[in-house]
């Protein structure tokens, strides 16, 4: 039987490819750490330099890489933005951002660049790479400029503008205020209701669409009423014949394949009752669409209210009882307004104070009956108004001690208790104690939550000292005092 020789191992064949493979997995290592470390350094050059802006609101995936950085990094909500910063939105991701109180609303698919001023003062400057975007400049922000491929457009304050750039070109539509286009530095005023076009060539083109009056693209509510929200649709037409019918849609996707309502109108308006959420809208004109956005509408009706349960009994006795103040939270609130007073009409509350959490504990309740409700607070971007909560109340009492039980005896165990013997004084000696002298004295008028121990180290700096009211007042029990007592003070 022969014995079959063994097949040689490659060895030098696997060495060969175990340090290819090692060498390149150290490369990309070693490279990997330099990208690192250069975005490392680059993030701390930035603590240096103030931010062009905050991020607002944030739908799904933001992402932001700073000028001659390698890498993308998501954005939150507070996550500032710097001169140089590219921004992307993703498919069916949005972002606001607050650049010197002008609101920058990125649609999905949209990439912007974040310019430093050209001279040192004056605005930052946007410039628009592709995608859409919405600009409301503030009535005291003095304007931004928008750069869309190679053109030019000044928002003055108080603009409202709807903004896209692509392939086929751009488009300029200014809903609200005035807007100028800087051309060869030539300045053309773009009056509100009116819309520009260029193709990709930059060659200026009339095209037939609309100019939504309102809502805007991005337009959030608030409803406080639990009810369906009226959204009001309005635009108005440009080289579009007004006999001709415009198709609008809103659905609750992105893709329109769950239509909720779809008119069909000669009109330049229509309305549709629409319940809390984010709602796509579109409007057609021979199957071409000419607008879109969507509206948020959230929830700003007043919190349900947790604790203190309604109808609380709380007691104390030296120092005010410490109460933890909790409700539900409402989505989009970036904050809470809570209202405690003494009367249910709110019309001098003892306590108004905002806080960021969803509770909040206070000690400065005194005695009595106390009332309470919360409203959720929002952005300024939202257009509406809060509702309160309903009213909750409480109550507070001062907790007395319980009177002193040391001669709660039978009769027996008094009988059995021996007296000292009476000894009858001298007539000469027998004298009437004379009226205390109250005029050299201060008085002090007791208030809710005040102790004999407060008060003698509020005039003693001491509140062992007291007795000395106590034996001055003929009070017998400290813990029984309540307000609008008048004592004296030795």
């Amino acid at each position: 039987m022969s014995e079959k020789t063994p097949t040689p191992y490659p060895s030098s064949k696997l060495r060969f490819i175990d340090v290819l493979v090692l060498i390149v997995f150290t490369f990309t290592a070693i490279f990997g750490l330099y990208l690192f470390q250069q975005d490392l350094m680059r993030s701390i050059e930035l603590m240096d330099v103030d931010p062009a802006g905050i991020i607002i609101i944030r739908n799904n995936i933001i992402q932001r890489r700073h000028e001659n950085r390698s890498l993308w990094e998501r954005l939150f909500v507070d996550s500032p933005v710097y001169p140089g910063d590219l921004i992307r939105a993703a498919e069916q991701s949005s972002a606001s951002i607050d650049i010197e109180n002008n609101d920058i609303f990125l649609s999905e698919n949209t990439l912007i660049r974040i310019q430093s001023r050209m001279d040192g003062t004056g605005s930052f400057q946007v410039e628009l790479q592709e995608g859409n975007i919405s600009v409301s400049s503030g009535a005291d922000s003095g304007g931004i400029t928008l750069n869309l491929m190679g053109q030019s457009v000044h928002a003055r304050s108080g603009a409202v503008l709807d903004l896209s750039a692509g392939a086929d070109g751009i488009n300029v539509q200014v809903n609200e205020g005035t807007a100028e286009l800087i051309q060869n530095g030539q300045s053309r005023p773009i009056a509100g209701g009116s819309v520009v076009s260029f193709d990709a060539a930059g060659v200026e083109r009339v095209v037939p669409t609309i100019v939504m009056r309102r809502p805007w693209n991005n337009a959030r509510y608030l409803n406080s009423v639990r009810e369906k929200f009226i959204v009001d649709f309005e635009w108005s037409r440009l080289n579009i014949a007004q006999g001709e019918a415009l198709r609008l849609e809103i659905s609750g996707d992105f893709d329109f394949k769950n239509i909720v309502n779809d008119f069909t109108t000669t009109a330049n308006s229509a309305q549709a009752a629409l319940d809390l959420g984010q709602w796509y809208w579109r409007v057609s004109y021979n199957d071409a669409v000419l607008r879109r956005g969507w509206v948020t509408i959230v929830d700003s009706s007043g919190p349900a209210l947790s604790s203190p349960a309604n109808g609380s009994l709380f007691r104390y006795r030296d120092n005010y009882v410490q109460l933890r103040f909790q409700w539900t939270g409402r989505q989009h609130a970036v904050g809470y307004l809570i209202e405690i007073g003494n009367a249910e009409d709110f019309s001098s509350p003892f306590i108004r104070r905002q806080t960021s959490a969803t509770s909040l504990i206070i000690s400065e309740l005194g005695q009595g009956t106390w009332y309470w409700r919360v409203s959720p607070v929002f952005q300024s971007v939202f257009s509406g108004e809060s509702g309160f909560s309903r009213i909750g109340s409480f109550r507070i009492d001062q907790l007395n001690a319980p009177l002193d039980t040391s001669l709660d005896m039978s009769i027996e165990e008094i009988s059995a208790i021996e007296l000292p013997p009476v000894i009858k004084p001298e007539p000469l000696a027998v004298t009437r104690p004379e009226p205390v002298r109250v005029q050299n004295r201060e008085s002090y008028t007791v208030r809710p939550g005040d102790t004999l121990g407060r008060i003698a180290n509020r005039y003693y700096n001491d509140p062992m000292q007291w007795g000395r009211i106590a034996e001055a007042n003929n009070i017998r029990n400290p813990d029984l005092i309540y307000p609008g007592q008048v004592f004296i003070i030795p």
